[in-house]
């Protein structure tokens, strides 16, 4: 029986094989198909090799003075007036052997380590760059020193496939006609180091003020490193920490390669100031560092910025920019302890119309507009208050208001438990901590504002794109170029705004009229006898005095901070947005008296803004916001108390009012005093005859 299985298995086995025989090549098949595709590749390699010939032929090296050939590129306001003109050339070309070993050593540590053993092209660097460029992802560089200085020297900045190629071949004929030596002594005075310098010698003068003889290893280091990203690594201008971490990389390749010697590492260089250029002063500079900064961004760089001729149209208001530093100096005065950050935001485009980085960029190179951010304070309270309308609570809301631990108004006795609207026009802080607990402040999120801690840190710039954003619930990206050509005329790039929907249009019409409210002091007495519910007084006239007021409808909100550390103010009308925000350079308060009303510090952005918002709007027509929506519906999360709320000042600094008993009472006891017989008859006379009782005490 065991037998017959297995004969039976040994049959069915052998069809199996049989009927699959057609699907399994023969010897002879099998090598016809090898043959025929090693025909193929072999001719795919042959076609391959002849195309790259072709190219390789067809493509010439350029004459080396092409390299010399350097445009400046002028920077324009928005109505075509010039703002500066950036660029010109800084190079000193030196010999090679003037170039000490170390800054060599350096260069080639931090860009082509295996440069003088190496092939010229690097197959994987290029590889990875090519596939890039082919799929659209990042950048990548992939370039040695030798193609690096084909791309500076010959070719367009763009970064296309095409533009890969001919690099590539340009510098393996430079490779075979010209020595390693030649091609590193081209690079090292051509190379951008940032500053404006092109070449070691001109890079050694703008960060040390030496000459390129002069340099020290740990100098030399830096240098080689902000090649990479010469504007970002400059350590003068801020990214310390990825600076030291670029020049650690360089150091210990000078080690590894033995242009220094294994050991500790030396310290960190100190830097000349940034920029000391007349070019630079005033707020220039910071117009210059923020339109390069976002040309960058946008795929533009150092090279085509300072070289190649653009002329870049900006979306800055030339009438708004001039007003900004005098806006600040009439209202700051002679104190240069006060710091102002100021930015103004077209509403529903995002362009910006003007900043306000410092008084003088020469002097202080932080930009106060863009980099300093100060606690937002009270001007966070709008965002808050979007958060809980879109949640469904409703403008006519109570909300208790009463003291808080660490959190106070101006005014406590009148902030026990109003509506969101009061709370909104007079600032109540108490209010909007208790609201923020309850619903968070998701909104500031979906407006470009950072939502931890709450209120957070905040940009003026962001300041100014989130309230654009209330005028009618649409978050634009602020951007400050509108387009760019070459010097021949030819658009190389057109902004488009980028906007999304941040709030419902009810949402943003409620937030817009509550502000209004505090702007505006008798239309909020009109707007909430008949819409507000309850006969509670609804707006503080002492707030409205912090709160310019032009002469069209306007929406804002002062933001002060604990111990008057900043303060803000931030307001916009349907067409124009700014955000001004003060602090102190030495982190004093900018009010220093215990008793100063918090409201007090907000006076100074409030009179910046009222000057530079006259300014931005005088030439746009009157607009007027849409009517409230009265989203959600009202919510008591407060009863309001007939009590007074406890003085927070001490009974001390009330009037004295001298008491109407002796003094000789308060200090010396009183003994007990004793009962006289004819008093108590006389009692008992008066209570037969019906005499009315008398209270102790009293008079009778």
């Amino acid at each position: 029986m065991a037998g017959r299985r297995r004969r039976e298995r040994r049959r069915w086995a052998g069809i199996a094989v049989r009927g699959l025989g057609g699907l399994v090549p023969r010897k002879g098949r099998r090598l016809r198909l090898v043959r025929r595709a090693g025909y193929a590749l072999g001719g795919l390699v042959v076609l391959v090799g002849i195309c790259l010939w072709v190219v390789y032929t067809q493509v010439k090296v350029p004459p080396v003075s092409a390299a010399a050939r350097a445009q400046a590129s002028i920077l324009y306001y928005r109505d075509g007036t010039p703002i500066a003109q950036v660029g010109r050339l800084n190079r000193v070309a030196v010999p090679l052997r003037a170039v000490p070993a170390h800054l060599r050593g350096a260069v080639l540590a931090a860009e082509d380590r295996g440069y003088y053993h190496e092939p010229v092209v690097s197959p994987t660097g290029l590889t990875r760059a090519v596939w890039a460029a082919v799929s659209g992802g990042a950048r990548q560089g992939g370039s040695g020193i030798a193609q690096q200085y084909v791309k500076v020297a010959y070719l367009d900045p763009r970064q296309t496939l095409t533009r890969k190629v001919k690099e590539l071949f340009i510098a393996v004929k430079l490779n075979r006609s010209r020595s390693k030596d030649w091609v590193l002594e081209q690079y090292l005075n051509t190379v951008y180091f940032g500053r404006g310098a092109y070449g070691v010698q001109a890079a050694a003068q703008a960060y040390f003020r030496k000459d390129v003889g002069a340099l020290t290893p740990a100098e030399s280091a830096l240098l080689a490193g902000v090649i990479q990203a010469p504007s970002y690594l400059d350590p003068a201008l801020g990214h310390t920490a990825q600076t030291q971490a670029r020049w650690r990389y360089v150091i210990d390749g000078m080690m590894s390669t033995g242009v220094l010697p294994k050991g500790p590492r030396p310290a960190f260089p100190r830097v000349a100031p940034a920029h000391t250029d007349p070019l630079y002063g005033g707020q220039r500079g910071y117009l210059i560092e923020r339109i390069t900064s976002e040309l960058r961004r946008r795929g533009f760089d150092d090279d085509a910025i300072y070289r190649r001729g653009l002329r870049v149209t900006t979306t800055l208001d030339r009438a708004t920019q001039d007003e900004a530093p005098r806006a600040v100096a009439d209202a700051v005065g002679g104190d240069k302890d006060i710091e102002t950050g100021l930015a103004s935001v077209r509403p529903g485009t995002g362009e910006i119309l003007a900043t306000y980085g410092g008084r003088d960029y020469l002097k202080h190179q932080y930009d106060n507009a863009f980099l300093a951010d100060l606690p937002a304070g009270s001007s966070f309270h709008p965002f808050i208050l979007a958060t809980a309308l879109q949640d469904g609570v409703g403008l006519r809301s109570v909300v208790d208001g009463s003291p808080l631990k660490d959190v106070r108004n101006d005014d406590d006795a009148k902030a026990d438990a109003p509506n969101l609207l009061t709370a909104a026009a007079n600032s109540y802080n108490t209010v909007f901590a208790r609201l923020l607990l309850k619903t968070g402040a998701s909104a500031a999120g979906r407006v470009g504002l950072p939502t931890r801690p709450a209120p957070p840190r905040i940009h003026a710039i962001d300041q100014a794109a989130a309230y654009a954003a209330l005028a009618d619930g649409r978050y634009a990206e602020p951007h400050i170029i509108a387009r760019v050509t070459d010097s021949s005329g030819k658009t190389l790039l057109t902004v488009r705004p980028r906007v999304r929907r941040a709030l419902s249009p009810g949402v943003a019409a409620d937030v817009t009229f509550a502000l209004g409210l505090g702007a505006k002091a008798d239309a909020a007495r009109r707007m909430l006898d008949t819409k507000a519910a309850g006969a509670r007084p609804v707006l503080d006239t002492k707030a409205v005095g912090t709160r310019p007021v032009l002469d069209r409808p306007t929406a804002g909100a002062i933001g002060t901070t604990d111990a008057n550390a900043a303060a803000w103010y931030c307001g916009y009308t349907p067409s124009v947005a700014t955000a001004v925000g003060t602090y102190r350079a030495s982190n004093r308060p900018l009010i220093n008296r215990g008793d100063a009303p918090l409201r007090e510090a907000a006076d100074l952005p409030a009179a910046i803004w009222n000057a530079v918002m006259t300014t931005a709007v005088a030439d746009r027509p009157v607009e007027d916001f849409p009517p409230p929506a009265w989203v959600g519906t009202t919510r008591r999360f407060a009863t309001p108390t007939p009590s007074p709320t406890p003085p927070t000042s001490p009974p001390a600094a009330r009037p004295y009012v001298p008491p109407r008993v002796p003094t000789r009472k308060k200090t010396v006891p009183e003994s007990p005093r004793s009962v006289d017989p004819s008093d108590l008859r006389k009692s008992k006379e008066a209570k037969a005859g019906g005499s009315p009782s008398v209270k102790p005490g009293a008079t009778p």
